[in-house]
């Protein structure tokens, strides 16, 4: 029986959560912006589970490290409900860097509020009791938890939080959600412009149009970042972003969470079967749909 210390649990846990994420060799730097750690001591830690044989490597460019089936035999918690997609806690509305990899519900018909266990990669730091935080969605039942933590368990890597409410996703479209009114920006048009019409329609950012053809998007982040950098007479193709992360419009809510979170965005362009743009759904339009954060 591998007697691990918390920390090799921590790093073990991270590395083959990232594994599965991505299907492919680690580095060690990944591991430590997820668990928060330095990458020295997590390549150190790395090194001990290998010798261990709980982690293979390759070396080179293309190399990293990944788990092997003894790791996830070691790492097995029958006593949680396991997941097979990660799912993100959220403190006070923002999205955090944490990530739930299982959850146990103890006394969900408790009409003063169950108690739910998480089981936690990540900084544990960040959390405190008395913290209002959501996790979800979970992966069959598409239900955000939320609650208030009333532990945090550095050591074993979990929280318990008392439940107030369990808020499920509908299986809906993302077209019933979505913007449909589609404000469209210029290439060549000053960011002055830009902003102004953002403010008027009361948006945080919108598709750049050449034509009929979309290339890019340019939202109040990016002409936050220009002010900054002393870049306010550039032009919106010097800004914009050319990544544009697509959901069609018949897709389910759940797929359109799942899309942010992979790409890290905050918005997702619509589009039909022609891939013609219908309109924009946002993370505030889908959490005042699940959640009833605002109304209107």
């Amino acid at each position: 029986m591998y007697q691990l210390t918390p920390t090799q649990r921590e790093i073990l846990s991270a590395l083959i959560e990232l594994y599965n994420r991505h299907k492919k060799m680690i580095k060690s730097k990944e591991v430590a912006e997820l668990v928060g750690k330095d990458e020295g001591t997590v390549r150190n830690i790395i090194i001990g589970l290998k010798a261990l044989g709980l982690v293979s490597s390759k070396t080179g460019p293309s190399g990293g490290y990944i788990p092997t089936l003894k790791a996830y035999e070691v790492m097995k918690l029958p006593a949680l409900q396991p997941t097979t997609a990660y799912m993100k806690i959220y403190k006070d509305g923002e999205e955090t860097n944490l990530v739930v990899t299982s959850i146990e519900i103890l006394d969900p018909l408790n009409p003063e509020g169950g108690k739910a266990v998480f089981r936690v990669i990540g900084n544990l730091y960040q959390l405190r009791p008395g913290d209002t935080i959501k996790v979800g969605p979970t992966e069959y039942s598409r239900l955000f938890i939320e609650g208030e933590v009333a532990d945090v368990d550095r050591r074993a890597s979990q929280v318990s939080v008392i439940v107030k409410r369990f808020v499920s996703i509908p299986r809906e479209p993302v077209i019933a959600l979505a913007s449909k009114g589609l404000v469209k920006l210029e290439p060549d048009m000053s960011l002055r412009e830009a902003a102004r019409i953002l403010y008027e329609h009361g948006i945080r950012g919108a598709p750049v149009f050449e034509g009929d053809k979309v290339v890019g998007i340019l939202t109040e982040a990016d002409l936050t970042r220009a002010i900054v950098e002393g870049r306010i007479e550039s032009r919106v193709r010097d800004l914009m972003r050319k990544r544009i992360v697509t959901i069609r419009e018949d897709d389910d809510i759940l797929r359109a969470i799942r899309l942010m979170n992979e790409h890290n965005v905050g918005r997702l362009l619509v589009v039909d079967a022609m891939n013609t743009p219908k309109g924009i759904i946002t993370r505030t339009d889908i959490l005042r749909r699940i959640a009833g954060m605002e109304r209107g």
